[in-house]
């Protein structure tokens, strides 16, 4: 799996790549982009910093793989789908407030707000004019009107995460319904447009897309886990970041809807501070939520969802060879009996 990775992201690159190519009087937007991605340093020189896992890219091409028997087909569309995805980053690092992603400064951190707001806007236009270029006359249209359904979730999703950063309390519900547009519909387009890509039938293509949405809830659900409990060595970000930043992320959540107790009700009082935590509050809220049993819970979660994707592919494997993408849900969620 890790070579098939890696050729992956060598296709995929190569269209970025291209897509970026710029006379000199814009190279330094470009180069916020190729920054962005791992591909330069702050000067613009080359560099071997550590680049992003490619996972939606490598989803869009296993489905088309499956379908197919050919994961090629899928490239203009992976590539549009890990530029929307970057695209989506870079604006977050600014609305978040995060100043590290993969152990380098972030693009706005560099450069300035208003400069990564139109990096990332450019960023979104090149994915655009990728499947409009690039994709067969027969589906371009298609996963274009896909792929801007998606995008259009992506800022529901994001108005939604901001817009609880003022509100006293978020439901567990409201909050599975915010990472279903946020993050989840992006692997669920990714899945889908791998099967338009191959030619699967429209029953297929829904099916795919099931699968990728539950393995998408998944991966969120994992990554609120990480961004509680996770070290920085392990993310390139800040440790306990969603809880320094008093986060409604899913730990948060869970933590202020948990019974009664004295732990939960020092937990709120630290989170309902109008100002980030201090690295020392923030290790007494991470430990209150290990007392309330929030890091059992968060895991039992992600696994449901990874089981939730597991039976969507026994649906689809009468139909396609789907050992790849089995492999793939492993590996992207490596959860045990032991995470809980």
């Amino acid at each position: 799996m890790e070579d098939r990775f890696s050729e992956f992201s060598c296709a995929v690159d190569d269209v970025i790549a291209e897509m970026l190519a710029s006379p000199a009087p814009y190279a330094g937007l470009y180069d916020m982009h190729r920054y962005h991605l791992g591909w330069v340093d702050e000067s613009g020189a080359r560099t071997a910093a550590p680049p992003g896992k490619r996972l939606r890219p490598a989803l869009s091409f296993l489905v088309a793989d499956a379908v197919a028997g050919d994961w090629r087909v899928a490239v203009p569309a992976a590539a549009a789908v890990e530029m929307i995805h970057n695209f989506s980053l870079i604006h977050d690092d600014i609305e978040d407030r995060s100043a590290l992603r993969r152990f380098r400064p972030t693009v706005w951190a560099r450069w300035g707000e208003a400069q990564g707001i139109n990096a990332g806007d450019a960023l979104l236009v090149l994915a655009e004019l990728t499947l409009v270029e690039r994709a067969p006359a027969e589906w371009s249209l298609e996963a274009l009107r896909l792929l801007n359904r998606t995008c259009r979730a992506l800022c529901e999703g994001q108005y939604l995460d901001l817009l609880w950063e003022r509100e006293p309390t978020v439901t567990l519900a409201q909050y599975l319904d915010m990472i279903e547009r946020k993050t989840a519909r992006l692997f669920r387009a990714s899945a889908e447009l791998g099967a338009l890509a191959g030619r699967a039938s429209a029953e297929s293509q829904e099916l795919f897309g099931e699968f990728g949405g539950a393995l998408g809830m998944a991966f969120q659900v994992l990554d609120d886990f990480l961004g509680a409990w996770a070290p920085a060595l392990d993310t390139g970000k800040t440790a306990g970041l969603d809880i320094t930043t008093r986060k409604k992320a899913l730990p948060a959540i869970l933590g202020l809807a948990s019974p009664s107790s004295p732990a939960k009700d020092r937990f709120r009082s630290l989170f309902e501070r109008d100002r980030p935590l201090s690295s020392e509050e923030t290790e007494e809220a991470i430990a209150l939520l290990d007392v309330m049993g929030i890091r059992g819970q968060t895991t039992r979660m992600a696994r449901r969802y990874r089981e939730d994707a597991a039976r969507i592919l026994d649906r689809l494997a009468p139909l396609y060879d789907v050992t790849s993408l089995r492999d793939f849900l492993r590996v992207m969620l490596p959860l045990t009996d032991s995470d809980a």
